[in-house]
């Protein structure tokens, strides 16, 4: 059976998300960058012509989040993750929804940066204002949705990461003290998580210098 195929930018941090998900479970990807999403052949796979988007043996996925649930559903070993049970899982799904929403503000703020315009202040404010929203998620918590990390904590911490994109904003999620304490235990929790952040920064650096 042919490896799973991503169809991958290596900077977009809700690629990374679907890299580390497969990092952590033990699936080799076959990624592919560079891919004209917008190609006939392309647009009848993945109507939303977007990255990531995962090709495995005749299914089609797009948006990161669905694409880790599948990955996780499919192939790992245990739902430590993704919870089987209903009524774990769905405080994983809501978090996940959050994470959405938290991301679409985010890429309001760097977004701007690509095109030389510049950023709106309303934005900064509603990026603020989801952190706000995070660290009360988190008050009196170890973990977003129960007792172990889940999907839900790798995926907003990854959007988090996409901050970096933009320091200038002068958003800093650490000034949350909840989120302070969070991080570090999301970026220990496994090498998997630090390798791909490394990358990302790496990344970056590369961007900047060019």
């Amino acid at each position: 059976m042919a490896p799973p195929t991503l169809h991958n930018n290596p900077l977009s941090p809700p690629c990374r998300l679907v890299r580390l998900v497969a990092g952590i479970i033990g699936v080799d990807l076959k990624l592919v960058n560079g891919t004209d999403m917008k190609s006939p052949e392309m647009l009848k796979k993945v109507p939303q012509h977007t990255v990531p988007a995962l090709e495995d043996n005749g299914l089609y996925l797009a948006e990161s989040r669905a694409i880790a649930m599948y990955l996780i559903s499919k192939y790992a070993k245990d739902d430590s993750l993704y919870p089987k049970d209903v009524n774990k899982r769905v405080l994983v799904d809501q978090r996940l929804f959050f994470d959405q929403d938290l991301y679409n503000r985010i890429l309001n703020v760097f977004l701007p940066k690509f095109y030389g315009k510049p950023v709106d202040p309303s934005s900064v404010d509603k990026v603020n204002d989801g952190l706000e929203t995070l660290n009360r998620m988190l008050d009196g918590k170890q973990w977003l949705a129960g007792d172990k990390i889940t999907l839900a904590d790798y995926a907003v911490a990854t959007s988090l990461s996409a901050l970096e994109f933009a320091p200038e904003s002068g958003i800093d999620p650490t000034k949350q003290p909840n989120i302070k304490q969070w991080l570090p235990r999301v970026e220990s929790s496994h090498p998997k998580y630090g390798e791909t952040l490394k990358e990302f920064r790496e990344g970056l650096k590369k961007m900047a210098q060019k």
